[in-house]
């Protein structure tokens, strides 16, 4: 059994529903949007929930940003692509909002403003001290249910996603159900191998991912690659050049590096580092083997030699959990080991990737279907990953354990 409830738990039919969902979009400066797959990741939970009376709680952006605006352009999407009409309301939770829900019919939908117009909304509250403002205190008694359907926010302990599980029964949607069942089965660490490759440039969330995956049995091989290579290598003694170490510096992950050896003493057979590496020579690929470091360019991609042994390992795997580029991917000369790695996953029999920029890769290469898994929660998945509670998971987890008391 769960710990948390899920659309299964309830009866939908009539019920009024607040949803929260994730539809923050990149956008143009003239507010169109650019990619609807957040949108689109939501239509499931929106299609089960098409006999009550719903309405969508989202954000867009967050203030000083320039796409921070309304969500009347993600109304028009949302109508398109459930091929139903989802009215925009410019308001939150005001008499314009609340006249809006009551007068909801059942399978009508609406979504409301943006609620980081709202100052409480950002703050980093708990679940019972959120439950006091006003936008849960206006919005709360209007609904027979709210449902959080937004993984990618449930790291926040913000108003809209925590707030209203303290006083409606809450559910998780259809999306965030995936995403959790799917993230576990990379965690579980029952089914052998379990490999990981961790790459990209944000080093101090994959050694935190490394530690918790392995003090938990829960990965046979780590294959290092990015900054969180270079941070190791440097942790295992390897001079990787002036031009890395001071990357290294610049991003403040010098403090990683204890961290990284005390890791490699106790997992020596677990972390896996590149053999040889691609430096960037003034855009041009030169590959050289790790035992010939130091040089005086930096490291934009892993070599050769190390993506055949990745892939190997990747190809054999029961399952694969792919985080972060192996290098620079945005430059065509040194994508080639993002591109084959992402590629030898999807042979393993079960496949999970996530990040901001794998997933960009994944699109770029046309894999989206072949994996198993691909993870929109960005900041979330690395953050459930590392073994971190999600304020958003265990507001569910607590209102489904007072449902079950009751």
């Amino acid at each position: 059994m769960k710990d948390y409830l899920t659309l299964d738990d309830v009866t939908l039919d009539n019920k009024r529903v607040l949803l929260r969902v994730d539809f923050n979009s990149p956008m143009d400066p003239s507010g169109n949007i650019l990619d609807d797959k957040r949108i689109k990741s939501h239509l499931e939970t929106l299609r089960a929930l098409e006999d009550g009376r719903v309405a969508i709680i989202a954000h867009q952006s967050r203030a000083g940003k320039k796409d921070y605006t309304t969500l009347e352009a993600h109304a028009r999407i949302l109508t398109r692509l459930l091929r139903r009409d989802v009215s925009y309301i410019d308001d939150i939770f005001g008499s314009h909002a609340q006249n809006s829900i009551k007068s909801l019919r059942p399978g009508e939908v609406i979504l409301l403003e943006n609620t980081r117009f709202y100052a409480e909304e950002n703050m980093n509250r708990s679940p019972a001290d959120h439950a006091k403002s006003h936008m849960v205190r206006k919005l709360a008694p209007l609904f027979d249910l709210f449902v959080n359907d937004a993984f990618a926010v449930a790291h926040r302990s913000h108003c809209s996603v925590v707030g209203f599980t303290e006083v409606l029964p809450s559910i998780a949607g259809i999306l965030m159900d995936r995403e959790i069942t799917a993230l576990d089965r990379g965690l579980r660490g029952n089914e052998h191998p379990t490999v990981f490759s961790l790459g990209g440039t944000k080093a101090d969330d994959s050694i935190k991912v490394t530690q918790n995956v392995l003090s938990r049995g829960g990965a046979d091989k780590i294959l290092t690659s990015g900054v969180v290579a270079t941070v190791f290598m440097m942790a295992k003694g390897i001079d990787v050049g002036e031009a890395n170490r001071k990357f290294v510096e610049d991003q403040e992950y010098l403090e990683q590096i204890p961290i990284a050896a005390k890791l490699l003493q106790e997992y020596p057979d677990k972390i896996v580092l590149p053999s040889d590496v691609a430096l960037n020579q003034n855009g041009e690929r030169v590959e050289v083997s790790v035992d010939k470091l130091p040089a005086p360019l930096p490291i934009a991609d892993i070599g050769l030699e190390t993506i055949v042994s990745y892939s190997k390992f990747l190809k054999d795997a029961k399952v694969t959990v792919l985080n972060g580029p192996t290098g620079i991917f945005e430059q065509e000369k040194f994508k080639l080991g993002t591109s084959e790695l992402l590629k030898a996953a999807t042979l393993s029999s079960y496949s999970i990737a996530g990040g901001g920029h794998s997933v960009a890769a994944i699109e770029q290469l046309d894999l989206e279907s072949k994996f198993s898994h691909v993870s929109m929660g960005g900041g979330a998945s690395i953050t459930y990953l590392s073994g971190e509670p999600l304020p958003g998971i265990e507001a569910l987890k607590k209102a489904a354990a007072r449902s079950r008391q009751s």
